[in-house]
């Protein structure tokens, strides 16, 4: 369950409401060797070409790593039964190389989680997966196929900014947190099957990025209760910024589908490594996230007063009602001024009158009787859900 000191869901005269998620996968090891599939050819067409230096984690392996690690890679791409080596490799270095292709080949996503560890150091590590060559081609022209669905809606003139948020809100409202598919650590389950763990979220915006042509990676980690997790560091304008679509997508009660929100959508570290996600830094380190550009100032609804919070929220609602939405937020600079604003908007009544400005100026009313509130102490949010008339 994610913390409720960080977020905590208030209803104004309507039914309660909780927001949860659960603990996500992680690769899994043993020493105990078990029957494999049979080699089979290969699946895909990438080539040793298409591995690029430039990216963040790959980059940070040694000549002689990259090469073991493309060695799995290849393997894991012709569904073979061992990827074989040169020389004989520590259990270790194998451990790092494995969790490495894991989790920065999101393509692979027949590559098993299950890591089988030598007794002693070995020139051969066994390889298992999730599925069969002939059903992970199918699965794959399904991706292919969501993938170009998703594409479709761009032209030359969407920004990598609107590619991300496109993608964040792509997964956060056709996706479901669950445990209970053969797909839910995989591309496919967060992009074609619809519920997917945290590592499916991460691997799908992760896949869909890439495609994009934007820097992205997939970083495993922790949350504050020491339950394990994955999101992603994303690269945009020559800054790197958190995405967590997981976090931005809980499960509600009563359950709400259209219900979106970007509390994690280019987070910068300040706002949560170390404070809510806490990443594994055993093998890798990574680059400084920035607060420079976040959602909420590139959307115009980042506040230095309350007077402009207030404003802006009233804004945001009416800007959220026009596009067919029910949910707004405002972030603040000031932690002053977002006590002010919430004791003020809730406490003082100041709520109906952003209401009455965002029904003004919309076709489409909504009560200020029923509605919900969120309040990140956190991250300084403010967020509405509203219920049409």
């Amino acid at each position: 369950m994610k913390r409720s000191d960080f977020l905590q869901a208030l209803l104004c005269a309507a039914p309660a409401i909780a927001i949860m998620t659960a603990g996500c996968s992680k690769v899994e090891e043993t020493t105990e060797y078990s029957v494999v599939p049979e080699p089979a050819d290969s699946l895909s067409s990438n080539t040793d070409a298409d591995i690029d230096d430039s990216r963040y984690i790959y980059s940070q392996l040694s000549d002689k790593e990259k090469k073991y690690y493309d060695i799995i890679r290849d393997a894991a791409l012709n569904f073979e039964d061992r990827a074989v080596f040169p020389e004989a490799l520590d259990p270790e270095l194998l451990r790092k190389l494995y969790i490495s292709v894991y989790y920065q080949e999101e393509d692979i996503f027949w590559l098993s989680s299950m890591f089988y560890r030598p007794a002693s150091e070995s020139d051969s590590l066994m390889l298992s997966y999730r599925f069969s060559k002939e059903e992970s081609g199918k699965l794959q022209a399904e991706i292919n196929a969501k993938t170009a669905e998703i594409f479709s809606s761009f032209d030359d003139n969407t920004s990598d900014y609107q590619k991300l948020k496109c993608f964040h809100d792509q997964l956060v409202l056709n996706c479901t947190f669950s445990m209970d598919t053969d797909y839910v650590n995989t591309v496919y389950g967060a992009l074609c099957d619809g519920y997917a763990q945290c590592e499916g979220y991460a691997f799908a915006f992760d896949y869909l990025c890439k495609a994009a042509g934007i820097d992205c990676f997939t970083l495993s980690g922790t949350n504050s209760e020491g339950a394990l997790h994955a999101w992603n560091v994303v690269k945009l304008d020559g800054m790197w910024y958190n995405v967590d679509c997981t976090w931005d997508d809980p499960i509600l009660s009563p359950v709400d589908e259209d219900f979106v929100r970007y509390y994690y959508f280019l987070a910068a570290d300040s706002d949560i490594s170390g404070v809510t996600h806490f990443p594994d830094n055993t093998y890798y380190s990574y680059p400084i996230c920035s607060s420079d550009e976040n959602y909420y100032k590139r959307e115009g609804y980042l506040a230095s007063s309350a007077d402009e919070g207030i404003s802006l929220l009233a804004k945001a609602m009416s800007d959220a009602l026009s596009c067919g939405r029910k949910d707004a937020a405002v972030r603040f600079s000031d932690e002053k001024a977002y006590k002010d604003a919430a004791s003020r908007l809730f406490d003082f009544g100041e709520i109906k009158q952003a209401f009455k400005l965002a029904n003004d100026s919309s076709d489409v009313k909504v009560t200020d009787r029923k509605y919900v509130r969120y309040l990140n102490d956190d991250e300084l949010i403010i967020h509405i859900s509203m219920l049409y008339e």
